[in-house]
């Protein structure tokens, strides 16, 4: 599920205001639900982000944006940083340490011997 925002620069009905205006949720399956955030709040669902910008674009004076994934940016970062850190540093640990027997302990595959 991807998180948007509308922000308006110019409110041309003068009822939801400017900035932002309304928060918006695109699902998997491409259907998008948006929230009003004025006063006179409200919510519609469309077949797509693409109907919101052609209904509520008003000629670019409504701008989507969409908020970044943080957690699953993460998790990729995570995942490459962990498989990375243990092949550098686990080679490079005494083999009898503590630090490299806890490694492996958490690590059930053992580590890659670099060929020089």
């Amino acid at each position: 599920m991807k998180v948007f925002y509308l922000y308006r620069a110019e409110d041309e009905s003068g009822i939801s205001g400017t900035g932002r205006v309304a928060q918006g949720f695109v699902a998997d399956n491409g259907r998008a639900a948006l929230f009003w955030l004025s006063e006179h709040p409200s919510v519609t669902v469309y077949d797509s982000v693409g109907e919101v910008q052609a209904i509520h674009g008003h000629s670019g004076k409504t701008e989507l944006r969409f908020e970044p994934d943080y957690k699953r940016a993460f998790n990729e970062i995570k995942s490459a940083l962990d498989a990375s850190l243990l092949d550098a540093a686990v080679p490079r640990l005494p083999p009898e340490g503590s630090a490299r027997k806890m490694l492996a302990a958490a690590d059930p595959e053992p580590p890659k011997k670099s060929k020089k």
